[in-house]
């Protein structure tokens, strides 16, 4: 997921509304932002610490995870964009966080990490007519809040409710299923080939592994309770610092 933020060059920005008619879906587009606050100390953390408590973790030379996802589009005027799900301003976060970003400001996001496509098709479920739906979909789509829908969430409310994404792994290990919107955990079908890159970026290896999710597609996100929680955490600690502050100065 990611965080909407002002551009540092003169790129269009992301809009709320629909700048044109759909006519074709590229796919999944992943992103890995390398200067990403939030994605460097709370998004990345969570993802690895779930990966490694199951056993799967990634060598020190491998890429850095895919922390957020959207939908590639052609318009019919052949400009590209990417649909995906932001947060930041109060409009995003209870209102709609549906943006659709051109694809250059999308790309410009990166900041010397790592964007790219994988067709639709490659995921589990999904066919040309799956395809051809989501296209239909996405041209009257309504928006919800990011609070009540993360990246991942929204690119399965397009495939028509279908999972896309796997379960925590870790919640596997212990014996239950826990929805956790990442990126990462991609569900490639286990016969899908990409081109080397991607297979590289992605662990291509892995996710055609990963077992089939038991939780519904808007079943709560595990990752972003967890988060949440840090968050509270660090809030409370930090209050619970300017008090013990305050009151040993006053004492002197």
């Amino acid at each position: 997921m990611a965080q909407a933020k002002a551009l540092a060059k003169s790129l269009p920005p992301s809009v709320p509304d629909r700048p044109g008619r759909i006519v074709e879906l590229r796919g999944i587009i992943f992103q890995s932002d390398m200067a990403s606050v939030l994605g460097a100390w709370i998004i990345r953390p969570v993802e690895t610490l779930d990966m490694h408590l199951a056993g799967i973790g990634r060598s020190p030379n491998a890429p850095a995870l895919a922390m957020h996802a959207g939908l590639h589009v052609v318009l019919e005027d052949d400009r590209e964009f990417v649909v995906e799900q932001l947060f930041g301003t109060p409009r995003e976060d209870f209102v709609s966080g549906l943006n659709w970003t051109p694809l250059e400001t999308f790309r410009d996001r990166d900041h010397s990490g790592w964007d790219l496509t994988v067709p639709a098709t490659a995921f589990r479920r999904v066919d040309e007519d799956v395809v051809h739906q989501a296209v239909e979909f996405l041209n009257g789509i309504p928006g919800r809040p990011f609070f009540g829908e993360d990246c991942t969430m929204l690119i399965e409310r397009t495939f028509g409710k279908r999972r896309l994404f796997a379960d925590s792994p870790t919640a596997r290990a212990l014996g239950f299923g826990m929805r956790v919107g990442d990126p990462a955990l991609a569900l490639l079908k286990p016969d899908v080939r990409l081109d080397p890159n991607a297979e590289r970026l992605l662990r291509a290896d892995f996710l055609r592994a990963l077992p089939d999710p038991t939780t519904e597609w808007d079943s709560p996100n595990g990752h972003l309770w967890i988060r949440r929680a840090l968050g509270w955490v660090l809030i409370f600690a930090a209050v619970a610092g300017l008090n013990f502050f305050i009151k040993k100065r006053s004492r002197r």
